[in-house]
């Protein structure tokens, strides 16, 4: 990563209430130089609080779908759990056509944004030590820009795989670092955040708006399980089990409200939620667009039906094996001219608190066979169609990470390691499972006891889907499962089936299994070196 233009010589004042998003300046003689500014805890407040802001980009947890960025909407919808209503012109639809190439916009937006995190974070550490504050809290900020940075690096290296490896400041004098294998990356920042994370606070004692220890095990966590360290994301899983619960609305009783009610303004702050990109409307430069849907369902990304036909009905089975779905399985029994609407009755309630079907309503008007997309299913999480005149000017919270990751990823890695009875692994799932009414692996025909590993798997991947859909994990989940190819032959299968889809989807091997290194990049920096796959 070459950054000859952006080092670290003068940093740029920042109000707490609302930081800027460019950090670091170098062209202003008479901003403070990094000479005279780390002076008091103000100063260290402010550069902690740049870091956060950083993750509010639009080429990371917040979106732009009609300003040409690259959030995480629009990764998720690259996925086979959604597409991209307005075709080739969206960021994201060549990955999903299996024909990106290295100059693509999207893979430079999403890399910048991270190493932006990065920067930041290192600005930090770098200079926390010269602040004249109490050793508790020097540490503790550090460790909140370590865990920070172990996010963005887990992002990275989770589709671009071996990545520049940077935990201090770029200087003038070394402006420029190689890949580092991802291996030698995980395995470092595991060990610098198992070495910090109890310098965080806990939950209670944190400040509002601040990581805490759980969410700092959650990263951990979420790092060691993407890659394959079974112990380590066990271990940290359960630093943070039975400390927080899962929202419920009211007093419970309504599974579509107990999830549907987590995604609102009003409940953003809620024990669930352990990680979160704080945003505020009212025109003060906080608030978020990937709300934004022109006072109606959105209509330039959508979710795909293999999506939907994967939520299983209320007794816990498939479709195409519960005796409760009254929907067609025949083709050309669903179209957009003529929904089936006896196909959403039944369902887990996950479905409409997560898409957005014929015969539902948004703003009091139902939408039948007029939903703008082009299959039938639009997504619902995360828009605010009661606040459609701040759509461009969001205040909804982003989740990074929800206890009900906590929960499933537990689970996962305790089926991954293996030795553990089925009923310490299922009584994770079941946990997220109760709080929508939907029964137990235990008491589902189709699932059961005495249950395989493979079976296990399959249980928890299902779950992850219906659970965290447009949460920003798909890629990851599907390139961690090999499961990518897969990935596409479902989507092709929507077009095939139901006629469906914005454009073919293909699938050319290894290419298609890690993003390249920017071109950019690689034309900037001599260390850089592309991927085998993609020469």
């Amino acid at each position: 990563m070459n950054l000859k233009n952006i080092f670290a010589v003068l940093l740029l004042p920042l109000a707490l209430g609302s930081c800027s998003d460019s950090f670091l300046q170098t062209d202003s003689p008479n901003e403070p130089s990094a000479g005279t500014y780390w002076q008091t805890e103000d100063d260290a407040l402010m550069a902690l609080t740049a870091c956060y802001d950083a993750m509010q980009s639009q080429n990371l947890y917040d979106d732009n779908i009609d300003g040409w960025r690259f959030g995480f909407l629009g990764r998720e919808t690259s996925t086979d759990n959604g597409d991209h209503t307005w075709g080739d012109w969206m960021l994201g639809s060549s990955i999903a056509r299996g024909t990106s190439a290295t100059t693509d916009e999207c893979f430079s937006m999403y890399w910048n944004a991270n190493f932006e995190v990065i920067k930041r974070c290192n600005l930090l550490t770098d200079n926390i030590d010269r602040v004249p504050m109490e050793a508790a809290k020097v540490a503790a900020y550090k460790a909140e820009a370590i865990a920070l940075r172990a996010l963005a690096y887990c992002n990275l290296t989770s589709v671009f795989r071996d990545v520049p490896y940077l935990t201090e400041s770029l200087t003038l004098s070394n402006p420029t670092a190689a890949k580092t294998p991802r291996e030698q990356i995980v395995a470092s920042i595991v060990a610098d955040m198992q070495a910090t994370v109890a310098d965080i606070p806990a939950k209670g004692q944190a400040a509002t708006g601040r990581m805490t220890r759980e969410a700092a095990y959650a990263i951990l966590g979420r790092i060691a399980l993407f890659n394959r360290k079974w112990d380590v994301a066990i271990d940290a899983y359960r630093q943070v089990v039975g400390k927080v619960s899962l929202f419920r609305s009211g007093d419970g009783k309504d599974f579509h409200k107990n999830f549907a009610d987590l995604f609102t303004q009003a409940n953003e702050t809620c024990d669930e939620v352990l990680l979160s990109i704080h945003y505020k409307s009212g025109k003060v430069g906080e608030g978020s667009c990937f709300g934004v849907c022109w006072s109606g369902p959105m209509n330039a990304i959508e979710a795909s039906m293999n999506l939907c036909d994967d939520y299983y009905c209320t007794d816990g089975q498939p479709i195409d094996k519960s005796p409760l779905f009254k929907g067609s399985l025949a083709k050309g029994g669903h179209t957009k001219a003529a929904p089936d609407y006896a196909r959403y009755e039944n369902r887990d309630p996950r479905m409409k608190g997560t898409l957005m079907l014929p015969g539902m309503t948004w703003n009091g008007r139902e939408y039948t066979n007029d939903l703008p997309a082009s299959s039938t299913c639009c997504i619902r999480k995360w828009y605010t169609p009661e606040d459609t005149a701040n759509e461009y000017d969001g205040g909804l919270d982003y989740y990074v990470i929800r206890y009900a990751e906590v929960l499933l990823s537990l689970a996962e890695a305790m089926i991954e390691k293996g030795g553990y009875p089925q009923a310490e692994i299922t009584k994770h799932i079941n946990e997220v499972r109760a709080r929508v009414g939907m029964p137990a692996v235990e008491d589902v025909a189709t699932e059961g006891t005495n249950l395989s590993q493979e079976q296990l798997r399959a249980i928890v991947r299902h779950e992850r889907r219906v659970e965290l859909a447009f949460e920003d994990l798909r890629f990851a989940d599907l390139y961690r499962w090999g499961e990518w190819e897969n990935g596409v032959k479902r989507m092709q299968h929507d077009k095939e089936f139901y006629g469906f889809g914005c454009y073919e989807r293909a699938y050319r091997g290894p290419q298609d299994l890690v993003w390249p290194i920017p071109q950019g990049e690689i034309d900037t920096n001599d260390l850089l070196e592309q991927h085998a796959e993609w020469k």
